[in-house]
């Protein structure tokens, strides 16, 4: 994780650091703790400052940005676990020199080159050649990055201030250039696109008060083909007592499972193993560790126990992992439904991996904490992003990742999220109602478009929240291998959100059919709950998406 800032504007001006830097400084700082430098660029009138804070997380040592040479300054936030430099992974170089080094050589065909890229990114790109700024974020929208006006001057930067400027979020959708000898602005869209390409480039557009040109062809709308079901005979004689035991029991739903597990098995590998063999408090002197690196956002839910208990493989026996529990129910002396699933989940990880200390971290939040912190930090954090589930999600995302206890403040660097998990597998109520109303077909279309908005949703607001305490948030449903694997399967092939199921089966069968194999009796049948309705954070009189007067500074 990393912080990266740039600023665009006239070359008279005299300060070696912007002010709209000095402003946000020690917000990139956090994100960044290991190493931070800037760059100043001329060019005829124009002057190009580029700043970065580095949090080390691949390589054999620290990769320190702004990279710069007689071609080009990049800085990046991010991380590639493969793709086209897949094999270039397993050496002793920081995945930052390889990014680099992709579109060094992309010959003219950035977006071809990063679209063959896995992982999450966000980054800068000054071409020295042909004078051109080139930006952008991952497809599914991963990394922070914000675009904003500051008089005259164009700013990007991972976090930013209410207040200070005009910001909003980057869309994902494709590579953008800015061309500093005519003054004009490209993009490279993705391959395929969202429905939502034209709205979110007028967007940009309008906010910006400029012409975007498409460069290339426009590109092809991404759907899944919906065919009627044929055969859904492996449902129909669930038993009521044991649903799992018996959908197990078919041929090809246990393939399909077995599948699953193993893509999942190599995203959390992958997400595990480059990381430092040091915790945050062991790296800078690099003494013998034993502490945590990894820690589980943790509410006891299906997704994050699959993931808390597949983890268990690629974690030294000697480390613990942290098990992050957040909780706001100060007058119930805060045993949330989270809380108590979390508890119950927690013994059977505990059967499951007797030799693995598991440390539950019960991150208890007073009201009065609460709105210290989000009126003084957490709402410039959850910015541009306003709304009362923005609040709630960012605050309680924000709690949970700082990992704190009266007793104990959790050491690791790397943040397991089940972020994706409910877009992928159909665990949202909609999808429900999809199927109940429209059938098959409804419910396909809901999942598609789901999955079209999920660059547009809070990926980024939650990458600005973790990242600001130094740790980085890995999300495993987001791997691209497992996303192409479920996003290919027909609806009813993931999901069964029918009267006919009990609740608490039927939604994301597929994934609770998987934890269920895997020993997870208990997490394999709680039901879907959101974490502002898990933790107690949120209030369900309050309505979701209208604003959040907590959030505007006061």
């Amino acid at each position: 994780m990393c912080g990266i800032f740039c600023l665009i504007g006239n070359k008279n001006c005299n300060e070696n650091t912007p002010k709209e830097f000095e402003a946000i400084r020690e917000g990139t700082l956090k994100r960044g703790p290991d190493y931070n430098n800037y760059r100043n660029y001329t060019f005829e009138n124009i002057k190009v400052f580029l700043a970065a804070s580095v949090l080390w997380l691949q390589g054999k040592n620290i990769t320190k940005q702004p990279i710069e040479d007689d071609k080009s300054i990049f800085i990046y936030n991010g991380d590639i676990f493969g793709g086209d430099i897949n094999n270039e992974l397993k050496l002793e170089i920081g995945d930052t020199t390889l990014f680099h080094e992709a579109l060094l050589n992309s010959n003219g065909k950035m977006a071809r080159t990063l679209s063959n890229l896995h992982g999450p990114y966000a980054f800068i790109y000054l071409n020295k050649i042909e004078n051109k700024l080139y930006f952008g974020r991952d497809i599914y929208g991963r990394r922070s990055l914000l675009v904003g006006k500051s008089g005259p001057n164009l700013v990007l930067s991972s976090v930013y201030k209410r207040n200070l400027s005009d910001f909003i979020e980057l869309p994902s959708i494709g590579t953008f250039c800015y061309d500093l000898t005519n003054n004009k602005y490209y993009i490279y869209p993705w391959q395929y696109k969202n429905s939502n390409f034209e709205v979110k480039l007028k967007e940009l557009q309008d906010f910006l008060g400029v012409i975007i040109e498409i460069n290339y062809q426009i590109p092809l709308q991404l759907n899944t083909e919906f065919k009627n079901p044929l055969d859904l005979s492996c449902f129909e004689c669930l038993s009521q007592e044991n649903p799992l035991d018996t959908l197990l029991q078919d041929k090809q739903w246990f393939k399909s499972m077995k599948h699953l597990q193993n893509l999942l098995k190599n995203a959390l590998q992958t997400r595990i193993s480059t990381q430092p063999k040091h915790c945050k408090n062991c790296l800078k002197n690099k003494n013998n560790c034993n502490h945590s690196t990894t820690g589980v956002l943790f509410s006891g839910g299906i997704d994050c126990s699959i993931l808390a208990l597949l983890s268990d493989k690629y974690i030294d026996k000697n480390r613990p992992i942290d098990l992050i529990n957040v909780a706001f129910d100060e007058k119930n002396n805060y045993q949330t439904p989270d809380r108590l699933t979390g508890l119950q989940t927690l013994q059977e990880l505990q059967l499951l991996c007797p030799k693995r200390t598991w440390n539950f971290v019960s991150v208890n939040v007073t009201q009065k904490e609460l709105n210290l912190e989000r009126q003084n930090h957490i709402a410039d954090l959850i910015y541009p992003l306003n709304t009362i589930l923005d609040d709630s999600l960012g605050c309680a995302l924000w709690f949970a990742a700082r990992g704190r206890t009266s007793e104990y403040e959790s050491p690791c660097r790397v943040l397991l999220v089940g972020m994706g998990a409910d877009e992928l597998f159909g665990g949202y109520t909609r999808h429900r109602a999809a199927l109940k109303k429209d059938g098959w077909k409804g419910l396909h279309d809901v999942l598609n478009q789901d999955w079209q908005n999920i660059s547009h949703r809070n990926l980024a607001r939650d990458d600005r929240v973790v990242a600001d305490h130094g740790r980085q948030l890995r999300t495993p449903f987001l791997d691209e291998n497992v996303v192409e694997f479920v996003r290919n399967l027909h609806a009813w092939q993931k999901t069964y959100p029918s009267s006919d199921v009990p609740q608490g089966v039927g939604e994301k069968i597929l994934l609770r059919s998987l934890g269920y194999h895997l020993g997870l009796k208990n997490a394999a049948v709680f039901k879907k709950r959101a974490l502002q309705f898990g933790s107690r954070i949120a209030n369900s009189k309050e309505h979701a998406h209208e604003i959040s007067s907590r959030l505007i500074k006061q």
